[in-house]
């Protein structure tokens, strides 16, 4: 059996350590949440319709999606912070690229590459949290999650008067800055690395190789499932959810605060269930309860659309917890680093493939009833299968 590995840092301070990750949390969301609330000004400056808009929201879940297939290796074979480091340059130049005024080739391809960069730091990112905070898992990805969130939340509730002063385009490159800016300081946990394994006269220990096939594992199925169905809900709504509301009536800037509100909550959700996670003996209730939120905001939009700020605020808790959960799950279940990498690797692939749906899925619909009414209706079914697969993935049982 190989050794666990040990945190590579090793003159890192524990609030180091903490810093480090929740820095690229904070990238991991604004590139794309930004899209959402500017998605009609987009269509109208591009021409692209409805059933293109729908696959411009898609691309990041696909490409999250594919990228979590192969990443686990890669964390593997060049280590959790090198792997990590690199995709925060490759977030840095896509959102660049995005950014130029090139029409559809920049914005598509800028988004395809920012989204497979972000989706590396998906899945090792919980194997970081594995790896360097072992008994605090839940509380550790409380905190990151809060931070994803958070900055998700000031990307879309400031993306349309930033776009109204400076141009869309401008307003998609910002978080290209702070990306860059992000991978200099992720460069410290390089540097200690070296100077450890230097004076150890031995090489920058990264997790252990594969011990067993998630792909024949029950438990491993029912996580990804759970990553999948909330996903699919989150990429939805963060794609046409300010749409949503405008059909009601709601201004623009208005629907692109309250979906930076609907983000925003989340990061009260990510504080308060991680706490609660680390006290539960097992993750069913918790689980169950989030899912019943999300369906009590689901249904007031549909039936009682002049309340959509309470709605938006419900919901968006729910999607908060939800996503803390799916993340958190992946760690809890893997027994090491090593198994969580494989683990979000499995559930991140499948689940965002899957998820890339929600979107298209909701675009075309749409452009054929021309009504939200049908899509929304199919959220609270996926909210109740959600909700059923929580009671399975939520158990608490190792996943190999």
């Amino acid at each position: 059996m190989s050794q666990a590995p040990q945190p590579p840092a090793g003159r890192h301070s524990q609030l180091m350590l903490i810093v480090t990750v929740l820095i690229v949390a904070a990238n991991l969301r604004p590139a794309i949440t930004a899209v959402g609330p500017l998605i009609e000004r987009i269509g109208a400056d591009t021409g692209l319709g409805p059933a293109a808009l729908g696959l411009l929201g898609a691309i990041p879940a696909v490409g999250f999606g594919v990228v979590a297939l192969f990443v686990a290796a890669a964390g593997r074979r060049w280590g959790l912070e090198r792997t990590i480091f690199v995709s925060l340059v490759l977030l840095g130049l896509g959102t660049l690229l995005r950014s130029l005024p090139l029409g559809g080739f920049s914005l598509f391809t800028g988004t395809i590459i920012l989204s497979a960069a972000i989706g590396v730091g998906n899945v090792l990112v919980p194997a970081v949290v594995k790896r360097d905070f072992p008994t605090r898992v839940p509380v550790m990805t409380g905190l990151y999650t809060a931070v994803l969130v958070g900055c998700a939340a000031v990307a879309s509730g400031t993306a349309v008067p930033v776009a109204a002063a400076q141009g869309w385009e401008l307003t998609l490159g910002v978080s290209a800055i702070f990306a860059l800016i992000s991978a200099g300081i992720w460069g410290t946990r390089l540097r200690v690395s070296r100077q450890a394994a230097a004076e150890q006269h031995r090489p920058v220990v990264t997790p252990e190789p594969p011990s067993g096939s998630m792909w024949r594992s029950a438990v491993a199925w029912q996580v990804t499932a759970y990553f999948a169905l909330q996903s699919g809900i989150f990429y939805l709504m963060l794609t046409w959810f300010p749409a949503i509301q405008t059909s009601h009536g709601i201004s623009e800037t208005s629907a692109g605060f309250w979906l930076g509100a609907y983000q925003a909550i989340g990061i009260i959700a990510s504080l308060v269930v991680g706490p609660v996670m680390q006290r539960s003996r097992d993750q069913r209730l918790v689980l169950v309860a989030l899912a019943a939120i999300m369906l009590i905001g689901v249904l007031g939009i549909i039936m009682l659309p002049a309340a959509m700020p309470a709605w938006s605020l419900i919901v968006g808790f729910a999607s908060g917890g939800n996503l803390l959960v799916g993340l958190t799950l992946i760690s809890m279940r893997a027994r090491t680093s090593g198994e969580a990498s494989r683990l979000s690797g499995m559930a991140q692939g499948v689940g965002y493939l899957l998820a890339a749906i929600g979107p298209l899925l909701a675009g075309s619909l749409f452009e054929v009833t021309e009504s939200w009414s049908p899509v929304l209706w199919i959220i609270v079914a996926a909210v109740v299968v959600m909700a059923a697969v929580g009671m399975l993935a939520g158990r608490k049982v190792d996943v190999l």
